[in-house]
């Protein structure tokens, strides 16, 4: 704070927002700028990107204005680029001086997320409003956004101080971000703001500034963009598979209006992959922060704020009560040590534990230390399929021993899926395939890169002997659920009883404690764990098939699309952490909102994009190339 109590950064040696308030200079400048409230009544779903979170102050403001709005749409999505976030505790103290948010506030605090780079998306008032926020550098989130804004609120430290934020290349950012009806406010009236923006593609105009301030800019486009084209046909789509990823797109869908019709082969839901007793969840780290990295940050978030959103059971079927990855040696534990002191990461979301510690928190010895995950769970698949089924009432029906042999398309555009002897089954413009690789019996996804890895996971009873908390590495044990628990997972290559005794000497070989205990073995069973060449999951529009005259491609927007045709496919060992992150990009895509990832990640898991590399080079697409493993083991 400075002398007047206002927020202050030395790093920038500026203030965070007008001296004549806050809150005042959010609704004069940022909303009045860009004709809010009464642009949003005429809209759906209204998208607001903002460069500079800060405190919140401007996002608090418009939420605030959006409740009281009895004319506003149906959804508010808010986009907010942040270098350097605050920590909950200072948030906290910058926040009492706006009693008139408090409420607000608060909830934004409680689900402020870790201070980890990249996209954090968080959900408000029953998912109608929509928080995304970008922690790192305008000029480097920024070209990940994908978004239709409708008002920009162009904020930040001024030009003279933090000159980054309003470069020649952010101005044109938010130009490639707008569409003919966007609008742009900002309280700089700087020359050089003036010239990057209209050279960017925008006519701004100066109208009469907030407070002490003479003036401000309010700006509308000059110029058009080229944009993707958004889709705009009926919301109802069929969704094959009632597994996690299936039931997860389904919700997502769902909670935007959507009617759906989840059409499963088995008698039941989550009967295939997702059909363990429990699974466990955690974040992956590595030493770049890579892309599986940052999806299973991305996925983890996801799946907890879904799970949280579910009505409260009178018997939990998750918890986040943590999980430790053992290393497998002291040469592990040692790599393991390092990375995470070199690493930054917050104490939150992965910390060592040496063996000491780690036999603290597990309960019983360990030879050796490993990372803790303070939000790493366990979830019942099966309940988390169910409650998402039923989270929107009849939005969603579900039919089951209904296989789907055949898609079709009707020149009307219309997918219908019919079973094998050509009953019609459900029909809808848009289909989501997630019956993990079974989707490849079907001829517009024989060429997907997917096939089933079968592992075994182990039922067994409770004991006092196995760890207090979930634990994975060589082995994995969850807690217990119900009295029992699930370890594994070997791999079965058609003998149960041996990937069972494998099961269980690996159990052993990780916790002493448990090597001379009798262990009472409830069951296992072998599952297929859908897997693709990279190790990522399939999501997004599907490709048309590949043929000899097919269009040179360089990037995946130019890949030709099967309309209306998507994939949540191929999570391997990670449906828990992946399936809801699927299914809010899908939902997201088809909704022409904010994607919750960035282009990147999005890239990196776009079903086409084995087949783009394979143009890139100018060879032709053979999924036969990838060698895939047999799928005929039952």
């Amino acid at each position: 704070m400075n002398a007047d109590g206002i927020p202050y950064s030395a790093s920038f040696d500026d203030i965070y927002h007008s001296p004549d308030g806050g809150l005042g200079q959010a609704q004069s400048v940022f909303m009045a700028g860009n004709g809010l409230p009464e642009r949003w009544q005429q809209c759906d779903v209204f998208t607001i990107v903002e460069t500079g979170f800060g405190q919140g102050l401007n996002f608090l403001a418009t939420w605030q204005a959006w409740r009281a709005d009895p004319l506003r749409g149906k959804r508010l999505h808010f986009v907010s680029v942040e270098l350097h976030p605050f920590t909950p505790a200072d948030l906290a103290t910058l926040h009492a001086g706006y009693p008139q948010v408090a409420e607000l506030a608060a909830q934004l605090r409680a689900q402020w997320p870790l201070l980890t780079p990249g996209f954090h998306r968080l959900s408000f008032d029953d998912g109608t409003v929509t928080l995304t926020l970008l922690f790192g550098s305008a000029d480097a989130m920024l070209p990940e956004l994908d978004v239709r804004a409708d008002a920009i609120y162009l904020d930040g430290f001024s030009p003279a101080k933090n000159p980054d934020l309003w470069s020649p290349f952010v101005f044109r950012q938010l130009w490639r971000l707008s569409h003919a009806h966007t609008t742009l406010a900002t309280y700089s009236v700087a020359g050089d703001v003036r010239r990057g923006l209209t050279e960017a593609g925008f006519a701004v105009e100066k109208l009469k500034g907030f407070g002490t301030k003479w003036a401000m800019l309010r700006g509308r486009l000059a110029r058009i963009p080229r944009s993707q084209p958004v889709y705009a046909g009926e919301h109802a789509a069929i969704v094959i598979g009632a597994g996690l990823a299936g039931c997860a797109a389904a919700e997502r869908l769902a909670a935007r209006g959507w009617q759906i019709s989840v059409l499963e082969a088995a008698d039941g839901l989550a009967t295939g992959s997702s059909g363990n007793h429990a699974g466990l969840m955690h974040v992956y780290c590595s030493r770049d922060d890579n892309l599986l990295a940052r999806l299973s940050r991305a996925g983890a978030a996801a799946t907890l704020q879904s799970l949280a959103r579910l009505p409260v059971e009178a018997a939990p079927f998750h918890a986040a009560d943590g999980v430790l990855q053992l290393a497998k040696d002291a040469a592990q534990a040692g790599q393991m040590a390092a990375l995470a002191a070199e690493s930054n990461w917050p104490p939150e979301l992965v910390r060592f534990l040496d063996a000491d510690a780690a036999s603290l928190h597990l309960g019983q010895p360990v030879a050796h230390g490993g990372w803790w995950f303070a939000t790493g769970a366990w979830i019942n698949p099966r309940n988390a399929c169910q409650g998402w089924l039923n989270a929107h009432g009849d939005r969603i029906s579900a039919r089951y021993g209904a296989e789907v042999t055949v898609l079709q398309q009707t020149a009307a555009g219309i997918w219908q899926a019919r079973d094998a002897q050509g009953m019609l089954l459900a029909q809808a413009p848009v289909v989501i395939l997630a019956n993990a690789a079974a989707a490849r019996q079907l001829v517009q996804a024989a060429d997907l890169p997917v096939w089933d890895g079968w592992r075994v996971a182990t039922r067994i009873a409770d004991s006092a002997a196995l760890p207090v908390h979930s634990l994975a590495g060589r082995a994995y044990v969850t807690a217990a659920y119900q009295g029992e628990r699930i370890i594994g997972a070997s791999d079965f290559s058609g003998d149960l009883q041996a990937a069972e005794a494998s099961n269980i000497a690996a159990l052993r070989a990780v916790l002493p404690q448990v090597e001379n205990t009798a262990l009472q073995v409830l069951s296992s069973r072998a599952c297929k764990r859908p897997t693709t060449p990279d190790r990522l999951p399939l999501v997004g529009a599907l490709p048309q098939p590949w043929h000899s005259g097919y269009p040179a491609c360089h990037q995946p927007w130019q890949i030709p699309r099967q309309a209306g045709l998507y994939a949540s496919l191929g999570f391997g060992a990670r449906g828990l952490t992946w399936a809801v992150l699927a299914g809010e990009l899908l939902a997201s895509q088809l909704n022409g909102e904010p994607c919750p990832i960035e282009r990147k990640l999005i890239d990196a898991i776009d079903p086409a994009r084995f087949l783009l590399r394979a143009l890139r080079r100018g060879e032709p697409y053979q999924v036969a190339a990838f060698g895939m493993a047999s799928d005929d083991m039952e």
